[in-house]
């Protein structure tokens, strides 16, 4: 909308500084008066343009940032003040740690035992199911294409734990 307002406003001076120069040619005071106008309201035009709109473009910035990070900091405090019960879920610890590490450093098929997988705050396993239908859900594209493993940063043992773990979700 801004940059309409200075096409317009930039075909009104052009205009004016045209009148200004047709009034010249009869009046020269005229004239000069004429274009004086028409260009002052362009230098504040620009004025506009390179000073106030990337001033008030920062400061609309600096103010979403800080709503950002008082939302974290709300979200965080009413976090640590409910009765939460925090767990780490082995299954997404051991999808990180395989995904930062190649082959020859870890290896989740034979790192991991599936049958030691409990969190004592969580009755059932309900937990377990519903992190590998996550985890498919996420990673089903690349799963299918391996086109894709590359790009997606996974190795043939990151392949291998997902095949498991999918295969598993199927006897489910």
């Amino acid at each position: 909308m801004a940059d309409q307002i200075d096409a317009l406003d930039r075909k009104l001076t052009y205009g004016m500084l045209l009148i200004g120069g047709i009034a010249a040619l009869t009046n020269p005071l005229l004239g000069a008066g004429i274009a004086a106008k028409a260009l002052l309201p362009g230098v504040a035009g620009i004025v506009s343009k390179f000073t106030l709109r990337p001033a008030a473009q920062t400061l609309a910035e600096r103010k979403e940032g800080e709503a950002i990070r008082q939302a974290e900091e709300n979200i965080l405090r009413e976090f640590s003040d409910a009765s939460t019960v925090k767990v780490i879920n082995p299954i997404l610890q051991q999808l990180d740690l395989a995904l930062r590490t190649t082959e020859n450093q870890h290896d989740p098929l034979l790192d991991f035992n599936f049958s030691t997988l409990e969190i004592k705050e969580l009755d059932g396993d309900k937990w377990q199911v519903l992190t590998e239908i996550a985890m498919y859900h996420i990673y089903k594209d690349i799963y299918h294409d391996p086109t894709l493993y590359k790009q997606a940063q996974l190795g043939p043992e990151d392949i291998r734990w997902f095949h498991a773990l999918f295969n598993d979700l199927k006897s489910t």
